[in-house]
């Protein structure tokens, strides 16, 4: 195979590769996000309640999250706190998001005595 041969070959495999890449993209970026305390809020929770059990409620599902997917991590956002000594705008913090239909959710806030009663009977819109 003559070099020019292969420089074509190499740049029609990286084209390719670039549109798959681009169509992936599109696909994740299209997929509904939601933060443990949005999805508490969701499922019905006092947004006091979220704040004071929201925290542990994530680290429940954080490990079911984990369990699930082989170890890896959930996506990361920032998320800016409600003012407090020191920080009288908030300060940012990271927290997971997930899928919105995804079963760590449910699961997770099922674990935690605090949260598993708002999500017993809880069925995520299809």
């Amino acid at each position: 195979m003559s070099a020019t041969a292969r420089r074509t070959r190499r740049r029609a495999l990286a084209t390719e590769l670039r549109t798959r890449r681009r169509e992936n993209r599109a696909h994740r970026d299209a997929t509904t996000r939601v933060k443990v305390s949005d999805f508490l809020i969701s499922v019905g929770m006092p947004e006091d309640d979220v704040d004071r059990y929201g925290s542990w409620a994530g680290r429940k599902i954080v490990s079911e999250y984990r369990a699930a997917h082989f170890g890896h991590e959930p996506r990361k956002t920032r998320k800016r706190t409600k003012p407090c000594k020191g920080y009288p705008n908030g300060r940012w913090i990271k927290v997971n998001v997930y899928r919105a239909d995804d079963p760590a959710l449910i699961a997770g806030a099922r674990k935690y005595n605090r949260t598993a009663p708002y999500v017993t009977e809880y069925a995520p819109a299809a």
